[in-house]
């Protein structure tokens, strides 16, 4: 979702149950061990630094000094104005950067295919969830992605660009900007909820009771991070909590800011 966006007054949230993803058993490695690594962003502003701790991060676990970035506007679809601050603070840190806009009728899948799975990291940006899973759908991005996770690479991206990775995402894109679930990539077995700062956001700790999955709700300037099994979360230069929504526990709301190994896997 767009910042421009975020505050606009919401219905209720409404189901979405046209699919059901298939990936929540995790992609492993010919040995059994858990590939890559997923750090997902709750939002923030990446025009005054706000979130330069958590680019800082997922340059870092690239492993790279110099990392190439393939950055997916998909889910704002594929508008770039105003995303010159993610290209430059990913700059700012030595890497060089892509911008793959799916819905290019120039770029194939095979083309597609090619660049995601052979990048260090993918950025995705923030916008309308339900577009997003859809192209990444019909353009076959979404089985590049897996496949990209499976070779290690870093998976990222914030609001609806961090909701992707996950099994669900909580997002405004319903009919007159009301919030629904939207089956996602499925890498992490959980329902993910950005801007859960937000008092309209915050109306996912009632609609994820019921969900298929647990739930993490991640403020502005928060992020969690998944790596070899284990989960953490850190937050940028303004602060930010994540919260997790156990479903073995009648959906209760807990602070996994500090300790977020309750969701390991």
């Amino acid at each position: 979702m767009s910042a421009s966006s975020r505050f606009r007054p919401r219905a209720e949230a409404t189901p979405r149950n046209t699919r059901r993803t298939t990936a929540l058993m995790l992609p492993l490695s010919a040995d059994g061990g858990r590939m890559g690594t997923i750090i997902a962003l709750g939002g923030g502003r990446y025009d005054d630094g706000e979130v330069m701790p958590i680019f800082e991060r997922i340059v870092r676990e690239s492993g790279k000094e110099n990392p190439h970035v393939v950055f997916l506007p998909t889910a704002g679809h594929d508008d770039t104005e105003g995303d010159e601050p993610i290209w430059e603070s990913f700059e700012k840190l030595g890497c060089t950067v892509e911008t793959l806009k799916l819905t290019d009728p120039a770029n194939t899948r095979e083309h597609i295919y090619d660049t995601l799975v052979s990048t260090d990291i993918v950025y995705a940006g923030g916008g309308n969830l339900e577009f997003m899973m859809d192209t990444f759908k019909a353009t076959g991005a979404d089985e590049a992605l897996r496949e990209a996770y499976k070779r290690g690479k870093v998976l990222s991206g914030l609001s609806s660009g961090a909701m992707c990775w996950f099994d669900m995402g909580y997002d405004d894109c319903g009919e007159n900007g009301s919030f629904m679930f939207v089956d996602c990539i499925g890498l992490l077995p959980y329902c993910y909820c950005p801007h859960f700062i937000s008092e309209r956001w915050q109306s996912f700790g009632t609609a994820v009771i019921g969900c298929r999955v647990s739930g993490i709700g991640a403020e502005d300037g928060a992020a969690l991070i998944f790596k070899n099994g284990h989960f953490s979360a850190m937050c940028g230069n303004d602060g930010g909590s994540v919260f997790y929504f156990d479903k073995d526990n009648g959906f209760k709301k807990s602070d996994i800011t500090e300790d977020a190994s309750a969701l390991d896997i």
